[in-house]
């Protein structure tokens, strides 16, 4: 039951060369071969065994174990090298014995680690003594640009490189938190202790959080397959390409999502370096859809001075965005376009993007004066709650139906409508790839966060039997619900929060910034055909009036109302940038 023992006695089959190494001899004593001639082994019986001392099996068993700590160093079972001498094996004979006639006739022939270990070898020193480990050092770099180390060792800079893509990760999940998104920074004139407000400063999203210094920003770093864009950048060019993609006049929340794809698609979007420019063309078209709301506006404020048209006033940037948005769709396929709105913009939405009639909608005002006003009234309703179907040729000469639905006042409760009539012309179109029926529905800041129906809607967004292929939700965030500030209304920082249960994306952006506005709004039909799922754009804007133009807001806001009173239109904001731009004179 025990182990047997063989001890082996080699016999020449031929003449050998005597070798003098220690080395050599050791390997060759284990190989069947010596200098290239075959050997023969004999079994010769082992020696008996010394007269046990042990009273019993388990004594021996007891005796047998190892003391102390473990041998961490691999060792063959049944061999007696020493483990950094395990490269003697009789396996590598040839290659010791050459090596060793190398070493003789010239010691400078072979690698230093071979010199080291014959010399060893001739000075007599002790088995397991003769090699000398050495590994090499794993905290130095020396094939990597000195802008990148300074000196400093590996484990440096793999913790310096950590902490850089944490910081990475900070931008990409809360740099909304610190974007330039309020046209009115009313979190200037408010106590920011006690707000809930979704731009107060984050220390982690700078790199001193991180222990960088100002020195360190001209150092690079290896940001291959985290960052589009060059392999190696300094932390400066990182620092600011997050700073630009993540806390400009667009904040972006979509590290929620549950798709890697989808996130890996927005994330190559909203942080590609070089962002195509719009054109001097595109420019002077944004100008002129801004131009077009805003002195809509403007007429009928003076016209009907005291008639109720809840003007979208202070967010006139929604018009030129939804215009460039309709027109992409019409781009990627879509040929039906059914939307859903509240009162607010109304008017303006009629009369621009699904083309009502200007003079219908004036009319309207006035319908006293018509004897067959029954007829294109129907009940009664007021105008800011009709709808209207047309049949529109776009600008890029593409066709779209639209159909903007009638709603009442209750806001919200169009949306099931409108995700359903969708369904059904899906249905009856063919359109089994739902690419070509597109739903559009504008929001409230204030009824998107606080009417169940919405959540309702989205909820009902991804199922199989339910799904239209995704909405576009456009928020104009007026900051306020009729006289309510968002601190004391929603427990949320943003709104749009609710949108997170589904795991859709989140563009914030700033209003008086119109080319951000209809850069968005491009982005976010491009995901909806790409992904067949909802994305919201939540717009920051204000609200110029009170809740209807007929209100005193000064009463309820006298700060907001201060502000917006001192505020220029987006239109004059824009005018001014062109003419800084040199596209257009004064």
């Amino acid at each position: 039951g025990g182990y047997i023992t063989c001890a082996w006695l080699v016999i020449g089959a031929g003449s050998m060369s005597i070798t003098q190494s220690r080395a050599a001899a050791l390997a060759v004593s284990r190989s069947g071969w010596r200098g290239g001639v075959p050997v023969r082994y004999l079994a010769v019986p082992p020696p008996p065994p010394p007269p046990s001392s042990y009273s019993s099996l388990a004594e021996a068993t007891n005796e047998a174990k190892p003391k102390g700590k473990r041998n961490v160093f691999p060792v063959l079972a049944g061999s007696k090298l020493d483990p950094s001498e395990s490269f003697l094996t009789g396996t590598n004979a040839t290659v010791l014995e050459d090596m060793f006639q190398r070493y003789k006739e010239d010691p400078a022939s072979v690698h230093s680690s071979w010199t080291r270990f014959f010399t060893n070898l001739d000075a007599g020193v002790q088995p397991g003594k003769a090699v000398t480990l050495q590994r090499q050092s794993r905290n130095q770099l020396s094939a990597i640009p000195a802008t990148m180390t300074q000196g400093r060792d590996l484990f440096q800079i793999s913790e310096d490189t950590i902490k850089l893509m944490a910081m990475i990760r900070a931008y990409r999940h809360r740099g909304h938190l610190v974007a330039d998104l309020d046209p009115l920074d009313l979190n200037d004139s408010v106590d920011v202790d006690d707000v809930l407000v979704p731009y107060i400063s984050r220390k982690e999203l700078e790199p001193s959080y991180y222990g960088f210094s100002e020195a360190d920003l001209d150092r690079e770093f290896v940001v291959a397959g985290e960052l589009p864009g060059p392999a190696v950048r300094k932390l400066r060019d990182v620092y600011a390409l997050l700073r630009a993609a993540y806390c400009g006049k667009i904040g972006t929340e979509y590290r929620h999502m549950v798709s890697k794809e989808e996130k890996v698609w927005i994330g190559s979007m909203i942080e590609n370096p070089n962002p195509v420019p719009f054109s001097r063309d595109e420019k002077l078209n944004i100008l002129r859809q801004l131009a077009k709301a805003e002195l809509f506006e403007t007429f009928l404020s003076y016209k009907h001075s005291t008639a109720k048209r809840f003007g979208l006033e202070g967010g006139e940037s929604v018009i030129p965005g939804l215009h460039v948005l309709v027109e992409h769709a019409s781009e990627l396929g879509v040929e039906h376009v059914i939307i859903g709105m509240p009162h607010r913009g109304r008017l303006n939405v009629l009369g621009h993007i699904v083309r009502k009639s200007l003079a219908q909608i004036f009319h309207e005002f006035t319908p006293h004066d018509d004897p067959d006003a029954d007829s294109y009234l129907g009940s009664g309703d007021v105008k800011y709650h009709l709808g209207t179907s047309q049949h529109v040729k776009l600008e890029n000469g593409r066709e779209i139906n639209f159909s903007l639905l009638a709603n009442p006042s209750h806001l919200e409760a169009v949306d099931p409508v409108v995700v359903g009539k969708v369904r059904a012309k899906q249905f009856f179109t063919g359109d089994v790839e739902r690419r070509k029926v597109l739903p559009i529905l504008l929001h409230g800041d204030a009824s998107f966060a606080g009417q169940g129906v919405v959540a309702e809607t989205l909820e009902l967004s991804d199922l199989r039997d339910y799904t239209t292929g995704g909405t576009v939700h456009v928020i104009v965030n007026n900051q306020i619900g009729f006289t309510t500030d968002p601190r004391y209304a929603r427990s949320s920082p943003y709104p749009t929060d609710v949108a997170k249960t589904v795991g859709v994306p989140i563009f914030h952006v700033n209003g008086d910034d119109v080319e951000a506005v209809v850069r968005v709004c491009k982005l976010a039909i491009q995901y909806r055909q790409r992904f067949q799922k909802d994305v919201v754009v939540d717009v920051f804007c204000y609200r110029r009036h009170g809740h209807n133009e007929l209100d005193q807001p000064m009463f309820t806001q006298p700060l907001m109302y201060k502000k917006i009173k001192n505020h220029p239109t987006p239109l004059t904001l824009y005018s001014r940038q062109l003419i800084s731009e040199g596209v257009l004179s004064e």
